[in-house]
């Protein structure tokens, strides 16, 4: 499985929020009763119940910290999507916050019974605790690629999926060695004779603008997708295992170019124009210029600058970091053999990562 990293972006941030919450009490678990008058309850449909009180059934507070998190202890937040990622939660957590205090209303006016209120509200309290626990490890986190995995955690926990800006990447290279009956799926930094068959397999888990390149030893650069010859076109569709070649066709490895190929892939829930420009060009003769000259130059475990596909006009001669993290599948699923699998971090839409292998005699 190779490892991917996220590009770090410039930081920027105009303004973020923390949360930190205290719950007072809930139906059944030792709330208090308002004191609004009588003896403070009202009678439901001839069941007598205690009326609560909706502003202290939880407490919330919300920092706004502007010009950076460094403030608060989390250090230098980098890039929009990170800051998108923190005003997702911070705005999730609100709308749990509202959807509490309106349960409390509707249980004070006889519109819900207790039991479902007892179930409903448990459900919001249970999503509201998590946010102490889950922003503490953004703050707490030592390194910068820690950081990335404790947000798109909290990410992920806290923003409901219909919710979130996300995307997931399954990429195979699969290889047919010499003498091999089969093909098979290799991981990053695997060594593949000359005479070696190989294609690509992508899947995403929504519909995405899917670009592949491959950089042989020597420098030279083949657009792998889009292709002509191939009949999908971006955005490629969600779920559906995407070969290139199709069909039967293979690429195949040989005797020129001994050394280290890289394969680039992009993965985008928007289209890349610049990108998609470049990529034109170059099947047209021309060389790499502008994002795709960006892309290929990322290296494996780089992380000195971020990556821009649009409007970056930044010189090329940079070291760039991939733009992804990795992700395992829930336990107990099965799949099949991939090579690697990637995630966008959170709120981000895009992922741009880099596989090698040797190419031997």
């Amino acid at each position: 499985m190779m490892e991917t990293k996220r590009m770090g972006l410039a930081p920027k941030l105009a303004s973020a929020a923390l949360l930190s919450m205290t719950w007072l009490g809930a139906c059944g678990g030792g709330a208090q009763p308002a004191s609004s008058g009588g003896d403070g309850t009202v009678t439901c449909n001839g069941e007598e119940r205690l009326l609560l009180n909706c502003d202290s059934e939880v407490s919330y507070d919300a920092t706004d910290v502007k010009g950076g998190l460094s403030a608060v202890g989390i250090g230098a937040i980098e890039g929009g999507s990170e800051s998108k990622a923190l005003r997702e939660i911070d705005d999730q957590t609100a709308q749990y916050i509202a959807q509490t205090r309106r349960l409390c209303d509707e249980y004070n006016k006889c519109v819900i019974d207790k039991a479902a209120y007892a179930t409903r509200s448990e459900n919001l309290r249970r999503r509201v605790a998590k946010v102490p626990e889950l922003v503490d490890a953004v703050k707490n986190a030592s390194t910068d690629e820690d950081r990335r995995i404790a947000l798109a955690k909290a990410y992920r926990e806290l923003v409901p999926e219909e919710a979130r800006t996300e995307l997931q990447v399954s990429f195979s290279v699969m290889s047919k060695r010499p003498g091999e009956a089969a093909a098979s799926a290799v991981s990053d930094g695997a060594s593949l004779p000359s005479g070696t068959r190989v294609a690509f397999v992508l899947q995403v888990s929504r519909a995405a603008h899917a670009y592949l390149f491959q950089k042989s030893a020597d420098g030279s650069l083949n657009v792998l997708f889009p292709d002509p010859r191939i009949t999908i076109r971006n955005p490629i569709p969600a779920g559906e295992p995407l070969r290139i070649p199709q069909g039967g066709a293979s690429f195949k490895l040989d005797d020129q170019d001994i050394g280290t190929e890289r394969v680039y892939l992009v993965a985008s829930l928007q289209p890349l124009t610049e990108l998609a420009a470049a990529a034109e060009q170059v099947q047209q003769g021309a060389k790499p210029t502008g994002a795709l000259e960006k892309v290929t130059a990322m290296q494996p475990g780089c992380n000195t600058r971020a990556l821009s596909f649009e409007g970056d006009d930044s010189s090329s001669n940079q070291c760039y970091r991939t733009r992804a993290l990795t992700f395992e599948d829930e336990p107990g699923t099965q799949s099949a053999p991939v090579s690697f699998k990637a995630t966008t971090e959170a709120a981000d839409d895009t992922i741009a990562t880099v596989f090698s292998f040797e190419h031997t005699r």
